[in-house]
C-alpha cells in the first residue's frame, strides 16, 4: 500500500513539473479533486465540480501536505504530496459515500 502511495506520488510530482497544464481529471478523480478544494476551507481558487489543471491540483494537494512554498524550498516534493493524498483520500472516500445516500 505505501510502494502505491510513493510512486503516485512521485509520479504526479515529475508531471507536475513536466506538464502542468495537463487536466487534473488525467491523473485524480473528480471527488479527490472535490475534497481537495474542499479542504482548503476557502483558500482554493476553484469550486467543486471544477477541472483544475494538474499542476494546480497537485499544489492544492501539497499544500494540504505541509508544503510551505517558501522561495528557497523549490517545488513540491513527493514527500509532501504522499502526506497530502493521504487526507485527500479520506475525504474523497466520504464525499463518495454521501453522493450515494
Amino acid at each position: 500500500m505505501h510502494a502505491a502511495v510513493a510512486a503516485r506520488a512521485v509520479r504526479l510530482t515529475q508531471l507536475a513539473r513536466t506538464r502542468p497544464d495537463l487536466p487534473a481529471t488525467e491523473e485524480f478523480t473528480q471527488a479527490e479533486i472535490d475534497a481537495a478544494i474542499l479542504l482548503k476551507k476557502g483558500r482554493a481558487k476553484y469550486e467543486r465540480g471544477s477541472q483544475p489543471p494538474l499542476g494546480d491540483m497537485v499544489r492544492m494537494v501539497a499544500d494540504l501536505g505541509g508544503y510551505t512554498g517558501k522561495s528557497s524550498g523549490g517545488p513540491p516534493g513527493a514527500k509532501v504530496v504522499a502526506r497530502g493524498l493521504e487526507r485527500v483520500a479520506l475525504a474523497a472516500e466520504v464525499l463518495e459515500m454521501l453522493g450515494r445516500k
